[in-house]
């Protein structure tokens, strides 16, 4: 049952005229929609960009018909309205331009979904294209990210359902209503989605995939997320949008190359000579958002501390040596080679050797092909 407040967020964002950006003036105006309804005609015409017809919309407020539908569509399909007052709404989303302010949820929403990565590309992928969308998606799940996509056919279905199998989390954002399966053979796909991670739309309930819906969808794919990585793009694609939404956002870009010869990989080939980072494993990813992830990870160890929490991040800290600990220090979701353990740590190569056999045998830690260390 949704609050009164979302309610209110709700009929205000039904209202006519009034779009993310109109929303989020009138708010930084009146501090919330229950006061925006209550200013008069001049008050409202004072805000910039607001014509009178949209300031007359107001007053009326959403037709009642309209918002009681909705809401019986929100309760019959189990969704949820998070605001951007709320403490739900995703932090990478919320500092974009023209950010939602309404978001229709279904799923939970967690804080780890900051570690978020796109992978996005055509419709009409190849034998590769799915492949590789698979792998990275397979890959970037075992190294803790969260997979956000569109929900569409193609690489955007591959990478959902690689996330999935690999016992991962996964974002898919719709460009319909989220009681509107499109593509109809997803459906399956976007219920498990909504048991293992979140749909989220923009889109009131009962909203068709109009064409004109996706270029808004694909700013909460690239919004929501660290980076885009794109694969098989033909020169005009939504990937391609999503991409230059992506660097308009300051989010990294990534590219798998694709066959010269091939239509799909116009676009994606493209990026790469444009400057986006060429992408051939998940450690490509990760390598180039190492700065970033490292400084959120020591931020929420900071937070941690200052609430009076452990100091370590893990529940198994207490059963760890003196050794252990300071191994496992060093590690995070960012590949470490057994070398760089080695030279930060200061143990010899035995006590190293040691010790991430130890965290290996509790879970903490996986190794990966090269010598390569991170955290489980």
């Amino acid at each position: 049952m949704l609050s009164q407040d979302k309610i209110t967020c709700l009929e205000f964002s039904l209202v006519p005229g009034v779009g993310a950006i109109t929303f989020k003036k009138l708010i930084d105006k009146f501090s919330n929609p229950a006061n925006v309804f209550k200013a008069d005609l001049i008050d409202l015409l004072s805000v910039e960009g607001i014509s009178k017809k949209t300031a007359d919309n107001i007053i009326k407020g959403a037709p009642m018909d309209i918002l009681d539908k909705q809401l019986k569509l929100i309760d019959k399909y189990g969704v949820d309205i998070i605001t951007a007052s709320d403490s739900a709404y995703p932090e990478n989303l919320k500092f974009i331009y023209g950010a939602p302010q309404v978001l229709f949820v279904k799923g939970d929403i967690l804080p780890d979904d900051y570690f978020s990565i796109a992978i996005i590309g055509t419709r009409q992928c190849s034998f590769y294209g799915r492949e590789m969308a698979s792998r990275l998606g397979r890959e970037l799940v075992e190294r803790g990210m969260t997979i956000v996509s569109g929900g569409a056919r193609g690489i955007d279905t591959q990478a959902h359902t690689a996330a999935l199998k690999a016992g991962g989390r996964t974002i898919a954002v719709l460009g319909c209503g989220l009681d509107v399966a499109y593509p109809k053979e997803n459906k399956k796909l976007f219920e498990d989605i909504s048991k293992n991670g979140v749909l989220i739309s923009e889109f009131p309930m009962g909203t068709p995939p109009d064409k004109g819906n996706f270029p808004m969808r694909n700013r909460i794919v690239s919004g929501l997320s660290l980076g885009v990585v794109v694969i098989e793009a033909p020169k005009r694609s939504g990937a391609l949008i999503t991409a230059r939404l992506a660097i308009e956002q300051g989010k990294e870009v990534f590219s798998v190359p694709g066959a010269a010869d091939k239509f799909n990989s116009c676009g994606s080939n493209q990026l790469l000579r444009d400057g986006a980072k060429l992408v051939e494993s998940a450690d490509d990813v990760l390598e180039e958002l190492q700065p970033l992830l490292r400084h959120k990870i020591n931020e929420i160890k900071l937070k941690k501390n200052k609430s009076g929490s452990e100091a370590a991040p893990n529940k198994h800290n207490s059963d760890l040596t003196a050794d252990e600990e300071k191994v496992y220090g060093l590690l995070s979701a960012v590949p470490a080679h057994i070398d760089d353990i080695l030279l930060k740590c200061g143990l010899s190569m035995g006590l190293v050797f040691g010790a991430l056999t130890q965290l290996e045998l509790k879970k903490m830690i996986k190794q990966l092909p090269g010598k390569r260390f991170v955290t489980a």
